[in-house]
């Protein structure tokens, strides 16, 4: 019997180091992520950092800084991925390209007079609602340039309009998810279709008798492969107006 109040008693004290533990931890967890929180000053100058941020960093694509369309004013915001996070004030942005093809959403994240976190649409992917809803806030602000130039890309039939340009020529492509289809058009003209055999996040792979094209949503590579040979792309999203 007393073997046994000895097991149950170690068993009780056991637990209770546990328990005290497990609390220790959490507190612990709370007070410093509390602790390490900072927003930094409201960015009253949010365009000019913006600016000089793209200004001092080199583009694939270049953009037309003199034409930013700003959609909203800076927010407190909580970037967080994985296991980081990030405090600062979040602005959203709508940037034609330097050709005034295309234009592209923005989000950046500052944080005392810098940005410290940069995404935009890539490729054929469009920035995440997450971080900036930019149709929502086109429409607050009761119709820019911007707003007209997003919805072009996308008719009324769910079709989207993609532009490659390849060492010769361009070459265009309207795309429907919902339909399984790749049409490549000339001057308003289908002259192939395509079905879609694989669609991802970030592929896109379609195919015809001896035809198979491939397309890097993230990157906007195309990869176009015919009878053994293979031709390449650089490809984006376009407005159906242009054509």
């Amino acid at each position: 019997m007393t073997h046994f109040f000895s097991i149950k008693a170690l068993r009780t004290s056991l637990l209770i180091v546990a328990m005290g533990l497990i609390s220790a931890c959490a507190t612990t967890s709370n007070s410093s992520s509390a602790g390490d929180v900072s927003f930094g000053e409201q960015p009253d100058n949010y365009k000019e950092i913006v600016k000089t941020f793209l200004e001092n960093k080199p583009a694939r694509t270049p953009l037309d800084i003199h034409k930013i369309d700003f959609l909203n004013e800076p927010n407190k915001f909580i970037f967080d991925q994985l296991t980081q996070e990030k405090f600062g004030y979040r602005s959203c942005a709508l940037i034609y390209t330097q050709n005034a093809r295309e234009i592209r959403a923005h989000f950046f994240l500052i944080n005392n007079g810098k940005v410290i976190q940069h995404l935009h649409d890539s490729g054929l992917i469009s920035l995440s609602d997450k971080f900036c809803n930019v149709e929502m806030l086109a429409l607050e602000k009761r119709g820019t340039f911007a707003t007209t130039a997003q919805q072009e890309i996308v008719d009324e039939h769910g079709f989207k309009y993609i532009t490659c340009q390849t060492a010769s020529k361009e070459v265009f492509f309207a795309f429907n998810p919902d339909k399984q289809q790749l049409i490549q058009q000339h001057d308003g003209k289908t002259i192939a279709q395509f079905d879609i055999t694989e669609l991802t996040d970030t592929f896109i792979v379609a195919e015809a008798p001896e035809h198979r094209i491939s397309i890097n949503r993230a990157s906007g590579s195309l990869l176009h492969q015919h009878n053994g040979s293979e031709a390449q792309a650089s490809c984006e999203l376009t407005s159906q107006r242009k054509f």
